[in-house]
């Protein structure tokens, strides 16, 4: 019983976890990391260079990932996006697992322990993804481990233990650039030691270990190139922002914050339990966390076994007044109920439980579309769908290069500082994607997107709108029949407090090859998707099109456009105006018995009996047998008499 009652904490932790990890595959980057992959296993060496795109293809690529893109290859080729999700589950159960011993192993309870990494779970979810970083998250307890470990051995074991950290690191590094913690917290840590007081050289032993794994940093195929991975990342966010990169805040991120909370008030009654060797790693980790929500999982699971002490010494407390209400099964039980239902919650809510890759977020009716019309080459791109297109298979890399893809650092800072600006004017934009041979562009996320404004309608024709994805094509004679065919009488406005605006362009561009009268017509077209109804400016955008001269339309286009602004004009009591309309649509090959209804209405309006008499003569021929039928027969015989 009291196996079990251990046990159920820790299970139900791990049904969490793996709930929370295995979700349909969704993120961006690992598209570019199977790419670099693959091409790794097929050159046996890193690519060196920004192969993939066409903007900066001789740019240094420093690679401080390459075994885990290796890797990602690997089980993509054995078992697509499912067995990178299992794997990546894996490593993550792997990690609270570990955790979880460590706590117990510094005195949590495991309902305390297994609620705490709970806890620290439902914080860093959104950070459980299939990037390098999920295995830095091993890394991170691994070394806490080692510090535990460090304090507690000296001499051959303690060297032992360092050597082993030493080695763990150097493998660390090259999986993922945040092995770089690793000196640092072992160096807060001999400080803490020296704070603990501690007189058997733990102090020394975490310094020298700090010392060791420095150097192991080092040994990858970058080699110091590390540095430089390092100071790009403080260095880029300030020139191109990303959402990661971006500090916590209370209304992005509540669960952090009440974990924080919950933190210092357990930290505060379980102090005197806690030794400066394990608070000061962690407040390394939180300052950290406080630069950049990239570390957020990180902290929240390195201050889990704190926070475990600290909410076991609050359960003693506790047990003293309410001994039936907090002394075991009570805990165990209620902690790991808890957590399963938290594990089953989200299925409950809808998740299907698929480990696939989640199309929701890709643009792909918009790439079909760029794929179909030949528009790939010299094509514009936001850097988080370069990520797909240059692994699309059959479309991407070699055949076709990107504009950019979120390898940050594989693009120059001047670079990243056009794309993060928000105040770019029509001319420099023009004037960079020149510089840049920019031929067409796909961009997504249209609604926030404030580039999608950027592209001046006199020099780029909008030929693809759909969902949240648009396409434009420069002006130029190769791509004139697909804007001839295709263009949307629309450009782009954008503000930070309404987002993306679309608007429509009542003037045709100089250089459009569209005709005015159809560009009226898709104007009209284009004010009823964006009105949700036919409007006031849907009129007048039809009327236009149709004051052209006869045959400016084609002969389809012209009969519906007629047949729909003469029913307008029916609708509103004006049968006079209606009934040229509706005789254009006749003449123009319209036989819809909607169309010859109006006319035979409008004529009985203006009180032309006998033609109107003759007009629903034609409505019952076409009508058949139907109710409609039954009406034109008495409207005729009204008209006629007796």
């Amino acid at each position: 019983m009291r196996t079990a009652l251990r046990i159920a904490p820790l299970i139900a932790l791990l049904a969490l976890v793996a709930e929370l990890s295995l979700r349909p595959m969704a993120e961006t980057d690992l598209f570019f990391r199977i790419k670099v992959g693959q091409e790794i296993l097929t050159t046996h060496g890193l690519l060196g260079r920004n192969l993939f795109s066409f903007t900066y293809p001789d740019y240094p690529d420093v690679d401080a990932a390459w075994l885990f893109e290796v890797g990602a290859a690997a089980l993509y080729a054995r078992g697509g996006f499912p067995a990178v999700v299992i794997a990546k589950t894996a490593v993550l159960l792997a990690a609270f697992g570990l955790a979880f011993a460590l706590c117990r192993r510094r005195g949590a309870g495991p309902a305390a322990a297994a609620l705490a990494l709970g806890a620290a779970a439902f914080v860093g979810r959104e950070r459980f993804v299939e990037r390098p970083h999920i295995l830095s998250l091993l890394g991170l307890v691994g070394l806490l481990f080692a510090i535990d470990a460090l304090v507690a051995r000296a001499g051959k074991r303690a060297a032992g233990v360092a050597a082993l950290t030493c080695a763990g690191v150097a493998l660390w590094a090259n999986l993922h650039a945040g092995a770089f913690v690793a000196p640092v917290l072992l160096a807060v840590a001999a400080a803490g030691a020296r704070l603990d007081r501690d007189r058997s050289g733990a102090a020394a032993r975490l310094g020298l270990t700090a010392l060791g794994t420095f150097g192991a940093l080092f040994l990858t195929p970058i080699g110091f190139g590390l540095l430089r991975y390092l100071r790009l990342h403080l260095t880029l966010p300030a020139l191109h922002p990303v959402d990661e990169f971006r500090a916590p805040s209370w209304l992005s991120d509540p669960a952090l914050f009440v974990y924080v909370a919950a933190f210092l008030t357990a930290g505060a009654v379980g102090w005197r339990r806690l030794r400066w060797t394990q608070i000061l790693p962690v407040l390394a980790v939180a300052l950290l966390a406080a630069r950049t929500v990239r570390f957020t999982a990180d902290f929240a699971l390195a201050a889990a076994p704190l926070l475990a002490i600290g909410l076991g010494a609050a359960a003693d407390r506790l047990r003293v007044r309410w001994p039936l209400l907090v002394s075991d099964p009570v805990p165990s039980v209620g902690v790991a109920a808890l957590l399963a239902g938290m594990a089953g919650a989200p299925r409950v809510a809808g998740h299907d439980g698929g480990i696939g890759l989640d199309t929701r977020e890709l643009p792909l009716s918009a790439i079909a579309f760029v794929n179909a019309n030949g528009l790939r080459d010299w094509m514009y791109n936001d850097f988080e769908i370069g990520s797909y297109l240059l692994f699309e298979p059959d479309e991407g890399y070699p055949r076709h290069r990107v504009f950019i893809d979120p390898r940050l650092p594989a693009y120059p800072p001047e670079f990243h500082r056009l794309l993060g600006r928000l105040d770019v004017t029509r001319a420099e934009w023009s004037a960079a994607m020149d510089g840049y041979g920019v031929q067409t562009a796909l961009l997504a996320y249209a609604g926030i997107n404030p580039r999608v404004s950027w592209w001046d309608p006199e020099r780029y024709a909008l030929v693809f709108r759909e969902a949240d994805a648009r396409v434009f094509v420069r002006r130029d004679p190769r791509y004139a029949p697909l804007i001839a065919r295709l263009e949307i009488p629309a450009t782009f406005s954008f503000s930070p407090q309404e987002g993306t605006a679309t608007l429509p362009l009542e003037q045709r561009p100089a250089a459009s090859p569209v005709p005015d009268c159809e560009w009226q017509r898709r104007l009209g077209d284009l004010t009823i998707d964006l009105d949700g109804t036919p409007s006031t400016r849907t009129l007048a955008a039809y009327g236009r099109a149709l004051a052209a001269p006869p045959g400016c339309l084609e002969a389809a286009e012209e009969a519906r456009l007629a047949a729909w602004l003469g029913a307008v004009a029916l609708g509103a009591g004006r049968a006079a105006d209606a009934l040229p309309l509706l005789d254009r649509a006749l003449a123009r090959g319209d036989t819809d018995l909607t169309t010859l209804t109006n006319r035979a209405v409008a004529l009985e309006a203006i009180g032309r009996a006998r033609d109107a008499a003759v007009a629903w003569e034609v409505v019952i021929v076409h009508a058949g047998d139907s109710p409609l039928a039954a009406q034109a027969r008495a409207h005729r015989a009204r008209l006629l008499g007796p």
